[in-house]
């Protein structure tokens, strides 16, 4: 196929110590989407990647960065993957094993003495805010979902309501669904079905 990939990792990830770590809880969304547009940008002005056949791939957060990349940067990408992404915090917060990863997603640090198993009209607005979905108006790149039916992380819900909405609004959707996997859609036969499908998928865009 013949391509060349920028792994990222951005501001708020492991290995740049705690100051770093902590600067992306509450920022989720702006930073990490400035950190990921920035290092395009450099990449391009290298002239190690065309401007017109930029594709994105992401899983979990990455998932998030993914579907928040599309809606924010439209213009950037021809083709979009993600694996098990977090789309709306709203829907997500009532369903995952981890609702105080929602509040300190997006309050910051301070999310964890808000949490409640039953959160506020105010704190959903919230979520909603900061989930890709919110931008859903501005998405049309065609995109790819890989989802764990399985998955209690970031249940099944968040993905299928966004990839249906994408669809809703005429944007180019394919969702494969693996009945038997979880968060990390790890089984082998899963892992290698999930990566065929995306070269595929960024062959087919990317031209």
């Amino acid at each position: 196929m013949g391509a060349s990939s920028t792994d990222l990792t951005e501001l708020g990830s492991l290995g740049f110590g705690e100051e770093a770590l902590q600067s992306l809880p509450g920022k989720a969304g702006s930073q990490d989407v400035n950190d990921v547009l920035n290092a395009i940008d450099h990449v391009v002005s290298l002239g190690l990647a065309s401007p017109s056949k930029i594709a994105v791939l992401g899983g979990s957060h990455g998932g998030f960065l993914t579907t928040h990349l599309i809606g924010q940067a439209p213009e950037k990408f021809v083709a979009a993957a993600a694996r098990n992404p977090v789309c709306n915090i709203a829907l997500m917060v009532g369903t995952s094993d981890i609702p105080d990863w929602c509040f300190v997603e997006t309050y910051g640090t301070k999310g964890i003495d808000r949490f409640t198993e039953a959160p506020s009209v105010e704190d959903l607005s919230l979520f909603y805010s900061k989930s890709p979905i919110s931008h859903l108006s501005k998405a049309k790149t065609p995109t790819l979902f890989l989802l764990g039916a399985k998955d209690l992380r970031v249940p099944i819900s968040t993905g299928l309501q966004y990839a249906r909405a994408l669809k809703e609004k005429g944007v180019l959707v394919k969702v494969i669904v693996f009945p038997n996997d979880t968060h990390g859609i790890e089984r082998p036969q899963s892992d290698f079905e999930s990566f065929l499908n995306i070269g595929v998928w960024f062959n087919k865009y990317c031209k």
